[in-house]
């Protein structure tokens, strides 16, 4: 399970993250929280595998599975969608289910070029109703920085719900960096809708060849591999 390329969802199958899953932990008391790191370094699995391992109701987001590569945009109205669709998997769905559907009501037939306002006006109804329902839900956006392709600003509804929304919280992870900083618009940056928000930070690092040589061994590896990671 060591040397499994999907995301880990169980805190058994992580290796060596103690300090960075007591951070995370930790970190959910917050509003905002940045998981931050190189590709492939585990942002996803540590942010699964404690969330998962805590019972908390949440919605992950994958946002690069929402860029298109023809416009190099992430059009709203897919955002939409998905949030809408992850909603199912919370304990208490059936109580915010009349809700969203009255939203898709009111919104109508969905015309990106027409209507992206109203989609994001359609995002803060869902977040507003996830949180009216009393239940603590972590929304996690994952691969955040391309968020900064989104075809109408997401910033405002993110500051709106860190200010309002006291029953979410917000985990965004980020392999760019700098990307993911372009569109938060610096958090301490005067013209940016969230200008003075705290926020927690969570760094993972490569493991060292010490640690590398310790995952190899654990996890039953060949020894043509072992040479190749450490010669």
């Amino acid at each position: 399970m060591l040397f499994s390329t999907e995301p880990k969802t169980s805190l058994s199958e992580l290796f060596d993250r103690e300090v960075e899953i007591e951070r995370f932990r930790s970190g959910l008391n917050e509003r905002l929280v940045l998981v931050l790191g190189i590709r492939r370094v585990g942002k996803s699995s540590l942010v699964l595998s404690v969330l998962n391992s805590l019972g908390i109701d949440y919605v992950f987001i994958d946002v690069r599975k929402l860029y298109d590569n023809v416009s190099r945009k992430v059009p709203t109205e897919r955002i939409y969608n998905e949030l809408k669709s992850s909603l199912s998997r919370l304990s208490f769905w059936e109580r915010i289910k009349g809700v969203i559907n009255e939203i898709d009501v009111s919104l109508g037939p969905i015309r990106f070029r027409l209507g992206s306002s109203r989609i994001r006006d359609g995002i803060a109804k869902i977040l507003e109703a996830v949180n009216s329902a009393g239940r603590r839900v972590v929304l996690v956006f994952d691969e955040a920085q391309y968020l900064r392709y989104s075809t109408t600003g997401l910033r405002p509804l993110l500051a709106y719900a860190y200010d309002y929304l006291r029953n979410i919280t917000l985990v965004l992870t980020g392999s760019e960096v700098g990307l993911l900083h372009d569109f938060l618009g610096g958090l301490d940056d005067p013209s940016s809708e969230l200008y003075g928000r705290y926020y927690f930070v969570i760094e993972l690092k490569p493991f060292n060849r010490e640690r590398s040589i310790e995952f190899l061994r654990r996890g039953g590896s060949g020894s043509w591999t072992l040479t190749w990671m450490i010669g």
